[in-house]
């Protein structure tokens, strides 16, 4: 018999569709039986996936559900929200990105639902945990399960030599199209700049995830505006990458700046501490459960209420909500660190190790001890 069932649909190609198969792959091989809900499978999760991947989802797909546990996304998604679970007892994966000033309003459907409803809670991150306990989510009802990181990192790894003076130096910015302002992607735009306009030796490339990259080059060409004709070397990649072409965009770039302002727990950046390098960020939100002043370049920010952003636009958020405004001081002052300061082959290395602790085996064996605890 079956033991544990996704209702996660695969239709469309998003952090979710990728956590499940990462989480399910992993289950499957510590021996635990899966089902998976049958879904239409978007064609970039087949051309992400390898042979064994697909071959794995289709027969979990063909298997019938388990009804001892049962796992789905909480999000305010029409798609994921309706779905429903039927376990004898019932999980769901929860991430926020920001978190609220106040709780005297009603909250909105989606933050109610994961307050009230039945199922046990499993926040991606403390910070995510923290945020639904506040809003009044009895304590004993959510668990943190952090989430791993794409392993051909760790596979593809090997320690590089360090760069001579001469060497052109990449720093790497990943963000989505569609919520820019969320991944800090101006801030990261407008330091960059400042800092090294007349630097033909630094570039910044910005790995878009979305399918909006006009929204990146209309910033980019505002900016060129103020700037004249220094123009620093700066890089738009829009197309779609595998997992083994993101470990290398990874593994060949000599840093990462992540000025963000709201994440839940954020794998792209767990993904950057795996590869070894030093990263600029924002230390707040989910990351906070792996990042800390002695692995990272952490950026100093405010708390401002949220702007617009994915979330804003489709759901209408009460309670104000707040999030990080990173200082763009800071921001210049770090993103300088990343690839200057001496000590930043110490600190990548720290936070290489500290991402060895956050892999899908201890993500899923952390799952099982916690169903057989709630059982």
């Amino acid at each position: 018999m079956t033991m544990v069932h996704f209702n996660v649909g695969f239709q469309n190609f998003n952090s979710f569709a990728d956590i499940t198969l990462s989480l399910a792959k992993t289950l499957d091989k510590i021996g635990i039986p899966i089902s998976v809900e049958p879904s239409e499978i978007a064609s970039h999760v087949t051309r992400n996936s390898t042979a064994e991947e697909n071959h794995l989802l289709a027969k979990w797909m063909n298997t019938a559900p388990s009804d001892l546990f049962q796992i789905k996304w909480s999000h305010y998604w029409k798609p994921y929200f309706l779905k429903e679970l039927n376990g004898h007892l019932n999980l769901e994966f929860f991430a926020i990105n920001y978190e609220f000033a106040r709780n005297d309003e009603n909250y909105d459907y989606w933050i109610y639902d994961a307050v009230n409803n039945s199922s046990h809670i499993l926040a991606v991150s403390e910070y995510s945990k923290n945020v639904l306990i506040k809003a009044g989510c009895p304590a004993q009802k959510v668990s943190v399960v952090p989430l791993g990181f794409n392993p051909l990192i760790s596979q593809l790894y090997s320690p590089k030599p360090h760069k001579t003076q001469k060497n052109i130096k990449s720093i790497l910015h990943m963000t989505n199209s569609y919520d820019l302002y969320r991944f800090g992607t101006d801030l990261a735009i407008q330091a960059f700049y400042q800092e090294f306009k007349d630097d033909a030796n630094v570039e910044l490339i910005i790995k878009d995830g979305g399918k909006n990259p006009d929204v990146i080059v209309e910033h980019l060409v505002n900016i060129e505006k103020q700037f004249g004709k220094l123009k620093p070397k700066v890089y738009v990649k829009p197309k779609f990458f595998t997992k083994a072409e993101l470990a290398d965009l990874y593994l060949s770039a000599d840093a990462v700046l992540a000025p963000f302002r709201g994440e839940g727990f954020a794998i792209k950046i767990l993904e950057a501490f795996a590869a070894g390098l030093p990263v600029a960020m924002t230390l707040y939100g989910g990351p906070t459960d792996y990042a800390n002043t002695t692995n990272c370049y952490p950026i100093a920010y405010d708390l401002i209420p949220v702007g617009e952003c994915y979330d804003t636009q489709y759901l209408k958020i009460r309670n104000a909500p707040h999030w990080a405004e990173p200082n763009v001081q800071s921001v210049r002052e770090q993103l300088r660190k990343i690839i200057e300061d001496p000590m930043r082959f110490e600190i990548a290395q720290k936070a290489r190790e500290t991402a060895d602790l956050f892999n899908w085996e201890a993500t899923g064996k952390k799952l099982l001890r916690l169903m057989r605890e709630l059982f």
